[in-house]
């Protein structure tokens, strides 16, 4: 049919001009090699998934920190049993071979303290092609303490066994991507736990959304009632923003006039906090902190803030801003100066 009609509009051709013709004869062309094209001329499933993959798996390692959710919810008053704690985490890439090609250790500590450990896994991930999605397994540490900090030594990785993790049947995370972000989840109603004392299944269901510079993740736990047992009751998710790392110089002045100085400090601008003490007999202190600053209202505009603060004072005494993609902050307030430096993205020794 579509060469009959090709035919009938190069017959009524002498009526138009020689480019309307040609446009004309173009586009029924096209239509018809693609009417014609081999399935296997398609987009390839298989192929998308793993460029997919190769881009959640230079997304997915940093350092995140939910900061800034706990600072504006303070900010706008949100009731107690709302809001988020701070929870600061790690995600790094580990070898490990006998659990698979794509590790990534996972380490949160909790209220800006890295003796809080609240959570050490493994997640293994794999593009899973039946289903088109990426599976990712969850391990958790039987006894997470021992292995407090071990991305800044993988080595102490190297002897894990099977033995010491533990996961739970059906609580993988399929992961799928959505324009520009990526949707993880556990199948509902597939990763339950037996209560040892009251008998009941408690259903767990994971939740994440990865981006370039974000990781929100959501844990919740229902009783075979739906009755929440653990999660945020509003089922609002920990939002992280990816960190970035800097490194600054400190110095302030002491009694006698002279100065402390002290360079190669390591930040991130998450809330990330450095603190100077002075070399004198009754040492005095300075610090600084480093916020990427987006206000979810009003007009301010994003903004990195350099803050500088003393000790006991939960206000900053001062602060400067640059654009939020800044790779140089500092400040200077004659009796304290800093400067801090954008450094190649990593996971810090104490981040």
């Amino acid at each position: 049919m579509l060469i009959a009609e090709l035919r009938a509009d190069q017959a009524e051709s002498q009526s138009r001009t020689k480019a309307e013709v040609e446009c004309l004869m173009t586009h029924r062309l096209m239509i018809l090699l693609i009417a014609l094209m081999p399935l296997e001329a398609m987009a390839d499933d298989s192929a998308i998934l793993d460029k997919d993959f190769a881009l959640m798996m230079t997304w997915l390692p940093g350092i995140y920190d939910n900061q800034e959710q706990v600072y504006f919810e303070d900010e706008q008053d949100v009731a107690d049993t709302l809001r988020h704690e701070r929870v600061h985490t790690v995600l790094k890439p580990v070898k490990l071979p006998r659990f698979g090609d794509h590790v990534f250790y996972l380490q949160q500590y909790v209220n800006d303290d890295p003796a809080q450990l609240s959570r050490a896994r493994l997640y293994v991930l794999n593009p899973d092609y039946e289903r088109n999605v990426v599976a990712m397994q969850i391990y958790n540490f039987d006894v997470p303490e021992l292995l407090a900090d071990v991305h800044l030594d993988p080595t102490q990785l190297a002897q894990l066994t099977t033995d010491q993790v533990h996961t739970m049947l059906g609580c993988e995370v399929l992961w799928r991507r959505t324009a520009n972000q990526f949707l993880g989840q556990t199948q509902r109603q597939a990763c339950t736990k037996m209560s040892t004392e009251s008998a009941e299944h408690t259903s767990i269901n994971h939740y994440f959304l990865l981006t370039e510079d974000a990781l929100w993740i959501s844990d919740l736990a229902h009783k075979e009632t739906d009755k929440p047992l653990a999660g945020q009751a509003d089922r609002v998710p920990f939002k992280h923003r990816k960190a970035r790392q800097f490194e600054c110089w400190m110095t302030a002045t002491q009694r006698d006039g002279d100065s402390t100085f002290r360079r190669g400090l390591t930040v991130h601008d998450q809330g990330g906090m450095i603190w100077l003490k002075t070399e004198e007999d009754a040492p005095q202190q300075v610090g600084i902190k480093l916020r990427n600053v987006r206000w979810p209202y009003g007009r301010n505009r994003p903004s990195l803030v350099l803050y500088a603060h003393k000790p006991g004072q939960d206000k900053a005494v001062s602060y400067a801003w640059a654009d939020p993609s800044a790779q140089r902050i500092g400040i200077n307030l004659r009796w304290m100066q800093a400067s801090c430096t954008l450094t190649p993205h990593s996971v810090g020794p104490t981040q």
